[in-house]
């Protein structure tokens, strides 16, 4: 009896013990301060999640996390990590999650969830900085306080209204209000109440505003007119909306241009990004008209990181913003205006605007970036649908945290979700359209275009939402182009151009342009198909050699010559020739179902595609065959304005400028290193930079378009520029060399006849286009790095070795 007594007696008290220990919780609190608060993409982020105040210990509840895509990272925790209440340091024990001071990973989706353990702080902490290693650690966090402190702060403080929008915000130096800055020209405060009185001004106008106690998070305001209530941010990103959006569409101009107006504020800037420069860009890539020239826009930051843009927009589009500094990837709607504020000292990342949720949706879960790419060349079947399965684990992976962020946030607007589920589609969709280009012959296993065909007959519209659209939409067609009109011989390809030859014909016979009988009509088929046939072979095959040899000694190649020799079919044809794209892309467009802006989209893309290879305005044919079958307004324009701007720079002289050289003082002569040293003779003494190019490389013209900055930056080398010309017509030579500003004391052209032009190329032992070669003083052509696209720097100290070994 006496045993059960006592025990009865210690179990009671046992619980009057457990009964008297505390414990305080703090969920999502907020912070004034953080080193973690960067970009997240580049840099691991870390957010408290909760706090717990006990009596034994303190307990802090963390998520590290990368934002870029979903892949591991490594991250560290020092067992010197320490919290700070007033001038007391608790010092960490021990790690839940995670072990302290050694490298640990985040899970595939880039995040990483850990409870650190404390010394306790006391019960009544109001606020308390963490640190991880000593008072300079890599992650610093500051003012760590419950949400029921930050409600009774006014500044500075965030505030939205009951649809979850962010509407205003009162800050030490100013206040931000319909997307614009405010000054306070009055601001009165009862220190008691919190209750408040101002006059706001932007310069142009008064606002008055008055706001009531706090409630809870919660306070009235009286903003001019209007009676609100609205309840404080406390968040770094903005908290789950009220609502559901159930909206599915985007803004659609049909591309016609309109204009988005950003306001932006990168709030406390650190002194790292300051050195980045004070504009502030935005990239808008035109996947439509593959026009991306302009496709950067600047903003002036102030002093204090605020700026105002004017983007032009051809339709809702995908926009990268600062990828120096921010690294946001969202989507503009034109027409629109947005204010973003950027702080890098509390780590608060918010969009106002009046539609502007899905920005902030973006915002608190970005797009995954980038699914796997091909890393091999020559892929057979197998090894094809391998890379398919891994893309569509990569997809599965991306739908699956999309799946848990509708799961934590219910409200999450449809149109982010279709946005993003249409960005990992079409993700998946060019890469394997892409890897084509890395897969054996290019043959495309039918498991594939079955996966990919039903994707394009469901595009989204407007068809500028994803930026990776247009490559996806010029490969795809371009798959079916080559299935119908390449020709494969050996490892090479060439395109069955010939085949048009009936199709032309007829179509001008049809319109009274040319006289030409059935009979004639089945020749030139006939012709075209052997032609494609037999032209092409591989040089040890004999049987292919004979065969090609028997072709064209044949009565059809010479019936067919005589055909094409008469004035009327030659003058078609030879008209007709820059179209052949056009035509190949319109073939095949039936096929798979295009409607009428994709049809103008592609025969837009392929004139541009002629204007770029001959950098020659384009004929009144090809002209009035845009006009006749190009609807879309903004597509017209756009390639009108391409051909002013070359019909602008044929009319532009320079035949007596002293860059542009004959090719008389080379004539006859054969041998490539007899030519240079010709070319270079007059220039004896000073430092060469050989540029062999032509007006058919993209890349050679991407490099030329540097030039004046290349010339800028050398300017103190004594250098001589020398341009030798691969198979380039001589306007289009000309053309580009007028476009790009070519020209100068130190500039020299040439565009030698191609056997002379082959005959340099082989002495000084090119691989490709644009090859760069150094010559020194004395004419020896170096084996070194003369590359100047990529880093002028690196070329300028190039320059100084040489110069320092000539003293």
């Amino acid at each position: 009896m006496k045993k059960t007594l006592i025990i009865a007696l210690l179990a009671l008290t046992a619980m009057a013990g457990q009964a008297k220990v505390k414990t305080v919780v703090w969920e999502n609190p907020t912070t004034e301060y953080g080193t973690s608060y960067g970009d997240g993409f580049f840099n691991l982020s870390l957010d408290i999640t909760k706090v717990e105040l006990k009596e034994t210990e303190t307990l802090v509840y963390m998520t590290v996390s990368q934002r870029s895509d979903y892949s591991k990272y490594w991250y560290q925790f020092s067992g010197k990590t320490f919290l700070k209440a007033g001038n007391t340091q608790y010092f960490i024990i021990s790690a839940d999650g995670t072990e302290l001071d050694k490298h640990c990973q985040t899970g595939k989706d880039g995040k990483a969830d850990v409870v650190l353990h404390f010394q306790p702080l006391p019960l009544n902490t109001k606020v308390f900085d963490f640190s991880e290693g000593d008072s300079k650690g890599d992650w610093q966090i500051k003012g760590i306080k419950p949400v029921s402190e930050r409600w009774k702060q006014l500044f500075p403080s965030y505030w939205r209204d009951d649809k979850g929008d962010w509407k205003i915000a009162f800050l030490e130096d100013c206040a931000i209000y319909d997307c614009q800055f405010w000054d306070y020209r009055q601001s009165n405060v009862n220190p008691k109440t919190g209750q408040a009185e101002m006059i706001l001004t932007n310069g142009k106008e008064e606002l008055k505003v008055s706001i009531g106690k706090d409630r809870k998070g919660f306070r009235t305001m009286q903003i001019g007119n209007r009676k609100v209530v609205y309840s404080m941010i406390t968040s770094r990103f903005m908290p789950d909306y009220p609502t559901k959006d159930t909206r599915t569409g985007f803004v659609d101009t049909h591309y016609q241009t309109d204009t988005v107006t950003f306001i932006g504020w990168l709030k406390d800037m650190p002194e790292s990004m300051k050195k980045k420069g004070n504009e502030y860009s935005i990239s808008v890539y035109d996947n439509i008209f593959d026009d991306n020239s302009k496709n950067i826009s600047y903003g002036k930051m102030d002093d204090l990181g605020r700026f105002v843009m004017k983007i032009p927009m051809l339709n809702s589009s995908e926009v990268f913003y600062d990828w120096d500094r921010t690294y946001i990837r969202t989507l503009f709607e034109p027409g629109k205006t947005y204010f973003m504020l950027y702080d890098f000292k509390e780590g608060r990342r918010y969009f106002m605007g009046d539609d502007c949720r899905l920005q902030n949706e973006t915002l608190a879960h970005p797009i995954s970036w980038g699914f796997r790419y091909p890393d091999e060349r020559d892929m057979d079947k197998e090894k094809a649908l391998a890379f398919m399965q891994g893309l569509k684990e990569n997809e599965a992976e991306a739908l699956s945290q999309l799946e848990k962020v509708i799961a934590v946030r219910p409200n999450v607007s449809d149109r982010y979700i279709n946005y993003l589920k249409g960005h990992y589609q079409m993700d998946v969709c060019r890469n394997l359209m892409q890897g084509r280009y890395f897969m054996k012959h290019r043959d495309v296993p039918a498991e594939i275009m079955d996966y990919v065909n039903p994707h394009w007959q469901q595009l989204r519209r407007p068809y500028t939402l994803y930026r990776d659209f247009g490559t996806f939409r010029r490969d795809y067609i371009d798959k079916f182009i080559a299935d119908r009109y390449y020709i494969r011989v050996g490892e090479t390809y060439t395109i069955g151009t010939s085949l048009l030859y009936p199709v032309i014909l007829r179509k001008y016979r049809d319109e009274g342009k040319v006289k030409i009988t059935d009979e004639e009509l089945d020749i030139v088929q006939r012709y075209a198909e052997g032609f494609c046939k037999y032209s092409c072979y591989v040089t040890e095959d004999e049987e292919a050699k004979k065969a090609h040899d028997a072709f064209f000694e044949s009565d059809l190649v010479k019936q067919f010559s005589a055909i094409y020799g008469r004035e009327d079919v030659e003058k078609a044809l030879k008209e007709e020739y820059p179209l052949s794209f056009v035509y190949f892309s319109l073939s095949v467009l039936d096929s798979i179902d295009c409607d009428q802006d994709m049809r103008d989209i592609i025969i837009v893309n392929r004139l541009s595609n002629v204007l770029e290879r001959s950098r020659e305005p384009l004929s009144d044919h090809i002209m009035q065959f845009m006009e006749e079958n190009v609807k879309m307004p903004a597509a017209k324009d756009y390639v009108k304005a391409q051909n002013e701007k070359y019909l602008a720079i044929q009319r532009r002289d320079i035949s007596k400028s002293p860059s542009l050289k004959s090719a008389e003082d080379v004539a006859n002569m054969s041998d490539g290193e007899k030519i240079l040293r010709k070319l270079i003779e007059p220039y004896k003494g000073k430092t060469i930079l050989l540029d062999i190019w032509g007006t058919w490389c993209g890349p050679c013209k991407e490099g030329l378009k540097h030039s004046q900055e290349e010339y800028k930056r050398l300017k103190d080398y004594d250098i001589v520029y020398l341009y030798l010309a691969n198979g380039s017509p001589e306007e289009a030579w000309k053309n580009v060399i007028k476009e790009y500003e070519v020209l100068g004391d130190n500039v020299v052209h040439y565009n030698l006849p191609q056997d002379q032009q082959q005959a340099v190329e082989n002495f000084v032992g090119i691989t490709g286009y644009p090859t760069y070669r150094l010559i020194d003083g004395d004419g020896n052509v170096l084996d070194v790095n003369a590359d100047p696209r990529y880093d002028l720097d690196g070329l300028a100290k190039l320059l100084d070795k040489m110069n320092a070994r000539k003293e």
